[in-house]
């Protein structure tokens, strides 16, 4: 029996979570996931992350007898650390002919030149590629058994053009940030 702050969750093996209607206007999607995959992080990995930022801001300082390079290092290193430790928070998702509101926020169409899909694992999750230079690209993550409703209202309205993750992206998985 589901509680009332399980309803809303993303679980990929349950159905209930994904809703499509079709009004006078066209396709809705509705889902809710969480904002990125979470990875677990034991002391290994923590204590790997310690050696490596050590070393680096050593290894930065001998080079460079820099005190502020080998500061920015070991910050990076904490904000590596904090990050890798937060939570993910539950998002909800409605894709429309209007665009994709991702939680409170709404994005039109127009600002997006093209979208893509990537796998992390078995998860997929809808990459929105943004026209300005400077806008982030938007991701989604999403139940596989939704990908041909998703591609298709998105097909709809912007170009799907096959795309490999980038590098910070590659490095964050392998990481498994």
């Amino acid at each position: 029996m589901k509680s009332k702050d399980d309803t809303n969750l993303y679980k990929p093996d349950d159905s209930d979570d994904t809703s499509t209607t079709t009004g006078a206007k066209g396709s809705t999607i509705t889902w809710t996931a969480s904002e990125y995959v979470e990875h677990q992080h034991g002391v290994g990995w923590y204590a790997s992350l310690v050696v490596v930022t050590v070393a680096l801001t050593a290894g930065i300082y001998f080079i460079t007898k820099d005190y502020f390079a080998a500061g920015t290092i070991i910050t990076l290193g904490i904000i590596v650390a904090v990050f890798a430790g937060h939570q993910p928070s539950q998002i909800e998702f409605e894709l429309s002919d209007s665009g994709l509101r991702v939680g409170e926020k709404n994005y039109s169409y127009s600002l997006f030149k093209s979208f893509s899909i990537f796998r992390e694992g078995k998860l997929p999750s809808i990459n929105m590629a943004p026209i300005k230079r400077f806008m982030p690209p938007i991701s989604a993550y999403f139940d596989p058994k939704d990908e041909r409703k998703i591609v298709d209202l998105l097909g709809e309205h912007i170009p799907f053009e096959p795309r490999n993750p980038s590098v910070i992206d590659r490095l964050s998985q392998r990481l498994r940030l």
